[in-house]
């Protein structure tokens, strides 16, 4: 399956670089993804924005606000700490019968989508802004 997800994305136009610790990373419009294989488990696809925003000791609150909204508002599209930055992830099985292109692209746009969407929030969080507003449709 790695093999077929690989393709996939050298069809969708692509330049993966192999991170042999974490997966393989590619950039779209300026981000930074990360396609992370799981050996155990060939069927689980899993891309991420890692690091879009770190935890500090003064903006825990902050941090922890937006991670809430994340996940409360996004659709597809999960926030995590790992270390002590804030990463984006998008999972999903994988059935089988799929078109693995546009899989990966439906992927990438969210996640991509979610970015903004954060970027956005932490501006809020920054400039001391209430963010009490709800963004559900931000991610249709």
């Amino acid at each position: 399956m790695k093999e077929k997800i690989l393709a996939a994305f050298e069809n969708l136009g692509f330049n993966l670089e192999d991170n042999e610790s974490l997966g393989y990373h590619f950039y779209y419009e300026g981000i930074n993804f990360l396609y992370m294989y799981n050996e155990d488990d060939e069927d689980f696809l899993n891309i991420s924005v890692p690091g879009i925003y770190d935890l500090e000791e003064d903006n825990k609150e902050g941090y922890n606000a937006l991670k809430e909204k994340i996940n409360s508002s996004l659709k597809y599209v999960k926030a995590y700490t790992l270390g002590k930055g804030l990463w984006l992830f998008y999972e999903r099985d994988l059935l089988g019968n799929e078109d693995l292109e546009e899989v990966i692209r439906h992927m990438i746009l969210h996640l991509a989508a979610a970015l903004m969407f954060a970027r956005d929030s932490i501006e809020k969080i920054d400039n001391g802004e209430s963010d009490e507003s709800s963004d559900n449709d931000n991610n249709d």
